[in-house]
């Protein structure tokens, strides 16, 4: 609801849910879990007064209905005749569930609201089970419904006494306190079962613990692996016995030592053979590479030419000067160089990134000027290549000095172009009210034509303004543009108003397709309206129907209101009224394709309209059709083209059609015989 008040600027207390507007009685509480399951669904529903019922029906078709959360809902709403008066045929009975329902008093959908709960829920009386049995209509404490003779219902998917699921009531703060203690319950019982968690997380952990020790001790199959004092002793038996032989052997000792002595001399000589012919052959590689590099940059330098080196090599020369070349830093000078003047900061990028500014801000007053001039420069694109266009136009501008001609472009804004803005917007309202003139003219012809003989009904047209909020806007800012601009104050003719005519002029000049389509719409003053047609009864000229462009509605119900239409357009244009036969002026109408696809029903309609009028007709049809229209008509004239070379034309009059007609029923049941 808020959604949809906001997008049709409608107060939300104009579109209230019958929940707000009814509660239960206080002395009958013992009774309101009951009238809660019973007057769920009406409690959710909408109430739609008669003057936003057509925006409502319109935006509701239109737009998928969404929650916060984007999930489709449902909308119930019932349109509320609140301004027609209503008046009860029977007082419910003492029991009727109405009579223990209170209505707000000071809305103003009372009246409709009394008249609906009566219509709707009237019938159904408070009681007992047992009582239950003999009532058609009828409901229980407990919340058991029964609804005409054999239909029972019992929802207890929620509880009858949760407070939290009641829709009836002028306010929900009871509610609402219900849903913060309920949340309140959540939170504790949350943080309840957060504890138990970390309780079970914790035991589960000691668990684990206990349970891999256990598998380690389950692992050992032979006290072997585990007895430790057999194997310390075995070792320092060994070590006894190591030590021994060592002591007691001076020559033994002394070769171990030159041995120990002459292996470290081995591993020291050839860690320093590998250092050497790894040296060898890195100097190698470089030499070949510096070999290359001065081949290469012999025919780099060889392909400067005269101009970069008069540029550049001065500047080389003043770098080289704070740190000579040689062979071990040219390759990091060569790379600071090349970052230099090709790295992320170097001077090519700034360089670039400058020309990348100049671009922007060359192209961004290109747009400005686009902006400005749409009409001057609608087909020049805003790119660095068109600037020799743009030159052009300023040169142009400098030539013609338009500033010596400001004084006189004011004079002609404010004597021409603005009183043609509102010479244009008041031919627009001329026309607006020439439409508004025709519809009612044409509403007066349709009242005198019978739309249902049955029901003595009629039809008008109805027009509404059109949601389109492109033409709202364009009908304020037309209004804008001549607005306190025909006073005697010079100072009123501004920038500001000359503006406001450029974007209106530029739009209308423009060969956009967007705003080509605006123009046609809102200059079109036919789009300033919704056209719509309202079946009444002639008795009491209440509506029987509505049709909204004929949508939703049979094809003969289209063909009937259509001829019904046409006819008071055709008694408007030639200044007819029903009834009244006047021999000497114009009424012949031509009707191209009539009939063709109709009923037999709607034609016979649309004929007997026409022969009211008294219309000189000429219909082309079919021939399908021929067999109703012949009974209105005084001559026929058949067209044929058999070869489909030359067109033939025979002309009957009704005697002659009459008797072609009997002789070729007469020669077609010749043949079937």
């Amino acid at each position: 609801r808020i959604q949809l008040c906001q997008d049709l600027r409608i107060e939300e207390t104009e579109l209230p849910f019958i929940g707000e507007l009814i509660r239960v009685n206080e002395e009958e509480k013992e009774w309101e879990g009951a009238v809660e399951k019973l007057l769920r669904d009406a409690g959710i529903s909408m109430l739609v007064p008669a003057q936003h019922y057509q925006s409502v029906r319109q935006y509701v078709n239109k737009n998928s209905l969404k929650s916060g959360d984007g999930r489709g809902i449902k909308l119930t709403y019932l349109e509320a005749e609140i301004h027609q008066s209503y008046q009860n045929s029977r007082l419910p009975e003492d029991d009727s569930i109405v009579l223990k329902i209170e209505i707000k008093p000071d809305t103003e959908f009372y009246n409709w609201l009394e008249n609906y709960l009566y219509r709707s829920f009237g019938d159904y009386i408070c009681t007992d089970v047992n009582s239950l049995t003999t009532l058609s209509y009828g409901i229980t404490k407990q919340g058991l419904i029964k609804s005409g003779r054999i239909r029972h219902i019992k929802d207890d998917r929620k509880r009858i006494d949760d407070r939290r699921n009641y829709v009836l009531g002028w306010t929900n703060t009871e509610k609402i306190k219900l849903l913060e203690t309920d949340l309140e319950n959540l939170v504790i019982e949350i943080e309840g079962i957060k504890t138990t968690i970390q309780t079970i997380e914790n035991k589960e952990k000691e668990n684990l613990s206990k349970k891999q020790l256990i598998d380690h001790l389950l692992a050992v199959k032979d006290f072997y692996r585990i007895n430790w004092q057999f194997h310390t002793n075995k070792i320092a038996a060994l070590e006894l016995e190591r030590n021994q032989l060592l002591g007691s052997n001076d020559l033994l000792t002394q070769l171990e030592k030159n041995k120990s002595e002459v292996e470290s001399q081995i591993r020291i000589t050839k860690e320093y053979e590998q250092k050497i012919t790894e040296g060898i052959g890195g100097l190698k590689t470089k030499a070949g590479i510096y070999k290359e590099q001065l081949q290469h940059t012999e025919l780099l330098k060889n392909d400067v030419n005269e101009t970069s080196r008069t540029t550049w090599y001065p500047v080389l020369e003043e770098k080289l000067k704070e740190t000579p070349l040689t062979l071990k830093n040219i390759d990091s000078r060569l790379e600071e160089f090349r970052k230099q003047y090709n790295g992320d900061n170097g001077e090519l990028r700034k360089l670039r990134g400058r020309q990348v500014g100049h671009r922007s801000a060359i192209e961004r007053k290109m747009r400005e000027i686009k902006d400005h001039s749409k009409a001057e420069y609608s087909e020049i694109p805003e790119s660095i290549d068109a600037m020799p266009e743009y030159i052009k136009k300023y040169e142009q501008l400098n030539r013609e000095d338009l500033k010596r001609h400001e004084e006189r472009f004011k004079e002609q804004l404010n004597t021409n172009v603005i009183n043609s803005i509102a010479v244009f917007d008041n031919q627009l309202h001329k026309h607006e009210n020439d439409i508004k003139q025709k519809i009612r003219t044409i509403n007066q012809h349709l009242s005198d034509i019978v739309y249902n003989a049955t029901q003595d009904t009629y039809i008008i047209l109805q027009m509404d303004a059109t949601p389109n909020k492109e033409v709202r806007l364009f009908k304020e800012e037309i209004k804008k543009c001549y607005t306190h601009s025909f006073s005697s104050n010079n100072e009123l003719y501004t920038e500001e108003k000359y503006e406001q005519v450029r974007r209106i002029l530029d739009r209308f000049a423009s060969m956009e397709n967007s705003d080509k389509e605006w123009t046609n719409t809102v200059t079109d003053v036919r789009q300033w309206f919704e056209f719509n047609a309202s079946e009444r009864f002639r008795a009491d000229n209440t509506e029987k129907e509505f049709y909204e462009g004929s949508g939703g509605k049979s094809g003969g119900q289209k063909e009937k209101l259509a001829y019904t239409i046409l006819a008071s357009a055709l008694a408007y244009q030639f200044g007819l009224q029903f009834g009244e036969r006047k021999s000497r002026s114009f009424r012949f109408v031509v009707i191209d394709e009539a009939f063709g696809r109709g009923s037999d029903e709607s034609t016979r309609y649309g004929l007997e309209l026409f022969k009211k009028l008294d219309l000189q007709l000429l219909i082309v049809t079919p021939l399908q059709k021929i067999h109703v229209i012949e009974n209105h008509v005084n001559s026929f004239h058949f067209v044929s083209n058999r070869e489909g070379n030359n067109s033939q034309v025979s002309n009957l009059t009704k005697e002659e059609y009459e008797v072609r007609k009997l002789q070729h029923h007469t020669v077609k049941q010749t043949v079937e015989n």
